[in-house]
């Protein structure tokens, strides 16, 4: 069967895996519900309020158009990252030939083994804006092995917009071939200077990340900049994020290929990629999520690997990582008695009259309720209580299975009370752990 063919049924198949996650994923992920918030806003017109939250807005601006043509919110990003999970599959297919020109199949190998990965699978059906992310990486790294060096930092410079990681995009050829690439580094500065432009314009000031100034006055990460800590915890998270894919990439990362330039300057890029992500990843906190801005020349280097196998432990191989893929994107899914903040958020947003509104400590039942999700962090007792007291507050929602959970009641106690629920609520959010609190 032709390449083209293979990769093609790759990324179809990659669209509906995505699809079919979506499908039975009970509730977006915490960070989703603000990405949905914020493409509603954009759809709305209401440019102020979408770039008022500290993550950065371009899944937010890709998914919006969907929205403006009628789509859901939830719909349009799925739409948006199952496409972008399929398209990202050609481009990942030129890296890994760009590596091993020698290998058989490198190609293909390289679109199985980033469609069995069950983390990325994950987090394009639970509305992360990774897709989006990885597909302007992997367009903007066969730029740069093309030396195309505008285009190289025209899609850094875009790839920022979502993740501030895209900037090590062109970071990484700048180190790899810096005679020549640094050229892409006024187009990365155009695509950071129109960012904090737009904010200006909108009213937030010129700071075109305020998320690291959000991170910067958090209380509420003490493994926050522990270098040694965070470097003694990358093995184990790079392993919850990558599985086997993981350990074949580490293999591909020691072998040489044929000593061409090209395959150098591409081994180069893709070494320095890696080793960028993982050191910014160092200086802030460590989580198997954030190590996915590395999955392309991960798996690039993994197919490289399973291409110099024999073809039975090749065959074998694909079909072990296609297996553990499928079973952990299924099995590791958001927990789906979830269900109930959707439910008990949809229910008491029902019942707020003019003025009221819901908070608490549980992001998607605020936003469920229609309300602005809450900033992306951890709250205390204290926090927490004078977001209960603050004026309109008429419902307060948290979770009885955090050990703080009876602290807080009893500190809110004199001014609201537990709330009945329907049956039908009232057992799935049991079921859950969720307590619906009332203003007296």
């Amino acid at each position: 069967m032709a390449p083209g063919v293979i990769l093609g049924a790759c990324a179809g198949a990659a669209v509906i895996w995505v699809f079919v996650l979506a499908w039975h994923r009970p509730v977006p992920s915490e960070d989703g519900v603000s990405y949905l918030w914020m493409a509603e806003r954009f759809a709305a017109g209401d440019w102020h309020a979408g770039l008022s939250t500290v993550f950065p807005p371009g899944f937010s601006l890709v998914t919006a158009p969907f929205v403006a043509l009628g789509l859901s919110l939830e719909c349009a990003a799925n739409v948006v990252n199952a496409v972008a999970f399929g398209l990202t599959i050609a481009p990942l297919a030129a890296l890994a030939r760009r590596l091993g020109p020698d290998l058989p199949h490198v190609e293909w190998l390289a679109a199985v083994l980033f469609l069995s990965g069950s983390l990325l699978a994950r987090v394009a059906a639970e509305v992360y804006s990774e897709p989006v992310f990885l597909l302007l990486m992997a367009l903007g790294t066969v730029a740069g092995l093309r030396r195309k060096d505008h285009w190289l930092g025209l899609l850094s410079g875009l790839a920022f917009w979502v993740r501030p990681e895209g900037l090590l995009l062109a970071a990484s050829f700048v180190l790899a071939r810096p005679r020549s690439a640094w050229r892409a580094l006024p187009w990365v500065a155009a695509g950071v200077f129109a960012l904090a432009l737009l904010r200006w314009f909108h009213g937030h000031g010129c700071d075109p990340l305020p998320i690291l100034g959000f991170h910067e006055a958090r209380d509420d990460l003490p493994e926050r900049g522990d270098l040694f800590a965070n470097a003694v915890a990358i093995p184990g998270a790079w392993l919850e994020a990558f599985g086997p894919v993981g350990l074949l990439a580490l293999a591909g990362l020691l072998w040489r290929s044929s000593r061409t330039a090209t395959d150098a300057v591409a081994r180069r890029a893709l070494w320095w990629q890696v080793g960028l992500q993982i050191a910014v990843i160092c200086t802030f906190v460590v989580r198997r999520r954030f190590l996915l801005s590395c999955a392309l020349p991960v798996v690039a280097f993994a197919a490289v690997t399973v291409a110099r196998l024999p073809a039975r432990w090749r065959a074998l191989v694909v079909v072990a990582a296609v297996l553990f893929g499928a079973i952990g994107a299924w099995r590791g899914r958001i927990d789906p008695d979830r269900i109930a903040e959707r439910e008990v958020g949809a229910w008491l947003g029902s019942r707020l009259h003019a003025g009221e509104s819901v908070t608490g400590d549980l992001t998607r039942v605020v936003w469920f309720a229609g309300q602005r999700p809450l900033p992306p962090r951890h709250f205390d007792v204290e926090q927490l209580a004078a977001m209960a007291m603050a004026e309109g507050v008429r419902y307060f929602v948290f979770s009885e299975r955090r050990s703080r959970a009876p602290v807080l009641e009893a500190r809110l106690n004199g001014l609201f009370g537990r709330m009945p629920l329907p049956e039908s609520l009232a057992s799935m959010s049991a079921e859950r752990g969720l307590v619906v609190l009332r203003r007296r």
